[in-house]
């Protein structure tokens, strides 16, 4: 089967594109406005791209299909007027919480306390990160990119992080895959978490071709 994508309707492109890259790890933002109030949500456009600089990638959509209708997401229009916003990477444990923020509270609500998540301050940017996350990322507006009037990219440039301590080897500064179990979207109303890990090394060419002759 081949689906031509100019040939399919806006929602149906979504959730066909949306429902085949799977799975995604979700970024809970907290962001927040020009009077201090904070604002978090969900997103799961979203990645890392880069570790030098060490850069994220949000996508961001609009909610209005009216070209000339100011709908941006309120965690865009913080990011743009402060510079600055946090990445907190859900586990299981904050799945409820994480769904809660998802919500679409009245302006002014602060969707992470509304979740019961306790706020911490962060150690560069001046806005705060939720502290039950597993990992925070301390971002600062490196580049927003605008692929359409409904779409926008944001490009966050990772200042700092915040790990919980019983995930991290303190001496290798690697993570305990064991201690580690971040929250994935699929689709719709379906996640995920990880399930049986395995390790496969990339072999050199010479041990490729010793395998090919054995």
């Amino acid at each position: 089967m081949e689906l031509v994508l100019d040939e399919l309707s806006l929602q149906e492109k979504y959730k066909f594109l949306s429902a085949l890259v799977i799975p995604r790890p979700i970024a809970l933002v907290s962001s927040r406005d020009a009077s201090g109030r904070h604002n978090a949500a969900p997103f799961s456009f979203f990645n890392l791209f880069s570790e030098e600089p060490a850069v994220v990638v949000l996508g961001f959509s609009s909610r209005s299909e009216d070209e000339d209708t100011d709908s941006r997401k309120d965690t865009l229009k913080n990011i743009e007027r402060v510079g600055a916003f946090v990445i907190n990477m859900v586990d299981r444990g904050m799945a409820v919480g994480m769904n809660t923020c998802a919500t679409q509270f009245p302006p002014g609500v602060n969707e992470a306390e509304a979740a019961g998540f306790t706020m911490a301050p962060c150690r560069f940017v001046d806005v705060k990160r939720i502290a039950e996350a597993p990992v925070s990322l301390e971002c600062r507006l490196f580049q927003r990119i605008e692929l359409s009037y409904r779409r926008a990219l944001v490009l966050g440039e990772v200042l700092c992080v915040h790990v919980r301590d019983d995930i991290l080897d303190p001496k290798t500064k690697r993570v305990i895959p064991e201690k580690y179990d971040p929250l994935a979207r699929l689709y719709g109303t379906h996640y995920a978490w990880l399930g049986e890990r395995f390790q496969m090394a990339i072999d050199s060419h010479d041990e490729w071709k010793a395998k090919q002759k054995g």
